[in-house]
C-alpha cells in the first residue's frame, strides 16, 4: 500500500516543472482541509527543483516516475496501489478553496447514494474570469466534474481513468462512467477549486491541448454511444424555454448576479443538463451541494451500458 500518513481521503496532484504553482496547490490542501488526508504527487519528471523540493517536504508522498506518461496512464499506476475510503485528483495549477475537500467528503458521507461530488471549479485566468464557474456539457449532455472526490472503490470498479485518452476528457469520460453505475454525481454549491490554468496565455500549447482533446472525443461518444437517443420531449420544450429566458435574464449581467437564486451558468446547466431535475434548486435548496445527475435506469438497464454489471436493480 503506498498511502502510509492516512487510508481516509488520498489526494493525487499531478506535477511537471511547476515548482511555485505546486507549492500553492499543496499549501492549499494543508491549509483548508482538516480531516484526515494524505496527498500523493505524481512527478512526470520535473527539471526545475521540483523534484527536491519534494524530498525535502516532510508531509508529502512523492511518487518519481521520470518521464510523462499521460494523465491516464500516470495517475493509475499510483491509484492500483492505494487503499482508502475516498480519493480525489487535482492539478499543480489549482488552489485548493478552504474546507473544500471536507465538504465533499461530507457529503459522499451523508448520502450514499452519491457516487461522486464535483469540486466547483473557477477559472482564473482569460475569459474564464467571466463565467461563475467552469464545467462543460457533453454531446450526451452531462455536466462535466473537472475535479472530483469519491470513494476509491467505486473508481476501481468503473476502471479508474480510461487510458484511451492520453490526458484530456479523462475526467468527462469518468463522470459519466459514474453515472453509468446507477450512482449520482454532485456539485458542491460554493467554489471548491480555482484553477490558474498557466498556459493559456501560452497561444501554441492552447492550439495543442485542443487537438489532443479533439482526438479524444470518438473514444467518448463509442463509449457512452447507449446514450445516443433523443431526450424526451418534455426536456426539449424545457431546454428551449430556459436558454431563452436565461439569454433574457443575463443579458449584459455581471458575473456573480443572481436571478430567482440561480447565477447564469447555473440557468444554463438546469437548461442543458439532460440528467438534472427541473426541480433541482428547490430539491437541493437546504443542501450544500446541488446540480445532481442521476441516469433513468430505462438506460442503465441497456445491454450496451458499459457498466451495466454495476447498477443496482431499482427498489420494487
Amino acid at each position: 500500500m503506498l498511502n502510509q500518513r492516512s487510508d481516509y481521503l488520498v489526494i493525487l496532484v499531478g506535477s511537471y516543472n511547476r515548482k511555485k504553482s505546486l507549492k500553492r496547490a499543496l499549501d492549499s490542501i494543508s491549509r483548508g482541509t482538516r480531516g484526515s488526508h494524505e496527498i500523493i504527487v505524481v512527478d512526470g519528471g520535473s527539471v526545475d527543483g521540483t523534484i527536491e523540493y519534494l524530498q525535502s517536504h516532510p508531509g508529502i508522498t512523492p511518487v518519481f516516475q521520470g518521464q510523462m506518461l499521460g494523465l491516464a496512464r500516470s495517475f493509475n499506476q499510483v491509484w492500483r496501489e492505494v487503499e482508502s475510503k475516498y480519493t480525489c485528483w487535482l492539478s499543480d495549477d489549482t488552489e485548493l478553496v478552504d474546507g473544500s475537500l471536507d465538504l465533499a467528503v461530507e457529503i459522499l458521507e451523508k448520502h450514499p447514494e452519491i457516487g461522486m461530488v464535483g469540486l466547483k471549479t473557477r477559472d482564473t485566468q482569460r475569459t474564464g474570469v467571466q463565467l461563475p464557474y467552469t464545467g462543460g456539457i457533453s454531446h450526451y449532455g452531462i455536466l462535466n466534474c473537472n475535479h472530483g472526490v469519491l470513494p476509491t472503490a467505486l473508481l476501481r470498479a468503473a476502471g479508474y481513468f480510461n487510458e484511451s485518452y492520453h490526458s484530456y476528457l479523462v475526467d468527462p469520460d469518468l463522470t459519466a462512467s459514474v453515472l453509468c453505475t446507477g450512482k449520482l454525481v454532485a456539485m458542491t454549491e460554493p467554489i471548491g477549486v480555482l484553477h490558474h490554468r498557466e498556459y493559456i496565455n501560452d497561444e501554441n500549447e492552447r492550439v495543442r491541448r485542443k487537438r489532443e482533446a479533439h482526438k479524444g472525443v470518438p473514444v467518448y461518444l463509442e463509449k457512452f454511444q447507449f446514450l445516443d437517443v433523443p431526450p424526451p420531449l418534455s426536456f426539449q420544450i424545457r431546454s428551449l424555454i430556459l436558454r431563452h429566458l436565461g439569454r433574457v435574464l443575463f443579458a449584459n449581467a455581471p458575473r456573480d448576479m443572481v436571478r430567482f437564486g440561480l447565477n447564469k451558468r447555473d440557468w444554463r446547466n438546469i437548461a442543458e443538463g439532460r440528467f438534472i431535475k427541473l426541480t433541482d434548486p428547490w430539491n437541493n435548496r437546504r443542501e450544500r451541494f446541488h446540480l445532481v445527475q442521476k441516469i433513468p435506469y430505462r438506460l442503465l438497464s441497456l445491454n450496451t451500458n458499459p457498466l451495466r454489471h454495476l447498477v443496482a436493480p431499482p427498489p420494487k
